[in-house]
């Protein structure tokens, strides 16, 4: 299967062709692998990566190898903070073509051997024994590519409430001790010192607010209106720095998998 990225992300000189034997599903006891190649692409903020899929018939092909590319490109926006697309429609992916062709200045970010070494090695690990973490960096993804400034609000607080559901300390808590706040506050004590600390969640009521404004708008508690918009907005950079450290604090601490 060979599909086209799009992405300010450009493979380091040492990446450029380089093919990998990577992990790509566990079953019955078996491991399952595939040659992985990443190439530049011809054209600014492309790249193509090529792997193999095995299944029954080419549609279940590619069912199973969008899924397996959609969480790769998860972990990817996850490691490098950078936003990862591709378009299983050919329409669909001339369009992001002829749109990042208008772009008068492209800034990249080379994506490192070691960072794709991670990635390639690490996914079918997490999908066994961190599937949150891969929800998370799932959500992430989507808000670094959401267009819906409410959307995107709302994909970075549950980057945040999904990880700290999953990996805050709640060992001495009582039984009935869930709550997302709780977890929250536990999650970055977690994580943090008083020094690195994200702004947002230094900050209670700010924290409180965010989780007021996001239910608000996820169930439909009121009507949508332009001070909504303009608070969600406002809170939109810090709840992507919050997300990010949040993913790569987990990602040093929490995951003990060998790549």
């Amino acid at each position: 299967m060979t599909v086209t990225l799009f992405s300010p992300l450009r493979p380091s000189r040492e990446l450029h062709r380089q093919t990998q034997r990577a992990l790509k599903s566990h079953k019955e006891g078996r491991d399952h692998f595939t040659e992985i190649t990443l190439t530049d692409g011809r054209r600014p903020c492309e790249m193509t990566v090529e792997y193999l899929v095995t299944a029954t018939s080419p549609k279940s092909a590619e069912r199973l190898g969008t899924v397996y590319l959609s969480q790769l490109c998860d972990l990817l926006s996850a490691v490098t903070r950078s936003p990862v697309e591709f378009h299983a429609d050919p329409n669909d992916a001339i369009e992001e073509r002829m749109r990042l062709g208008r772009r008068t200045m492209t800034i990249e970010r080379k994506l490192t051997e070691q960072e794709w070494s991670w990635i390639t090695g690490s996914l079918v690990a997490l999908r066994r024994e961190h599937p949150r973490f891969l929800a998370a960096a799932s959500w992430y993804r989507k808000g670094l590519t959401g267009k819906d400034c409410l959307e995107v609000f709302c994909c970075y607080w549950r980057v945040i409430e999904r990880i700290a559901s999953t990996y805050a300390d709640k060992s001495s808590w009582a039984p009935d001790e869930r709550g997302v706040r709780k977890c929250v506050t536990q999650l970055t004590s977690d994580l943090f010192g008083p020094e690195d600390t994200p702004e947002l969640l230094a900050d209670e009521d700010r924290v409180k607010a965010v989780i007021k404004l996001r239910n608000d708008i996820s169930h439909g508690n009121l009507p949508i209106s332009v001070d909504m918009i303009e608070k969600a907005s406002d809170e939109t950079d810090a709840l992507e720095e919050a997300g990010f450290l949040v993913l790569e604090r987990i990602r040093q601490n929490s995951l003990q998998i060998d790549v």
